[in-house]
């Protein structure tokens, strides 16, 4: 496996829709390649990092003011 491939299988194993099959060729590579560990390393964070901001909830009042306008719209 490729530097490319792996990163292009690194999105997918990271939100668990990698399939088995293909896990074990992308963690032995990363296994023997430490730039691979560290973009892996650096995009699990971001993806953690951008599902735990997408979980905000707006204040009430907010939502109540958008569904407002978008009701008169």
């Amino acid at each position: 496996m490729t530097c490319e491939d792996a990163h292009l299988k690194m999105h997918d194993y990271i939100s668990g829709e990698l399939a088995a099959v293909q896990q074990k060729p992308l963690m032995d590579h990363m296994d023997e390649c430490p730039n691979c560990r560290e973009f892996f390393r650096q995009t699990a964070n971001i993806q953690t990092t951008m599902r735990d901001f997408m979980q905000y909830k707006a204040p009430y009042e907010l939502q109540n003011a958008v569904s407002s306008i978008l009701a008169n719209a």
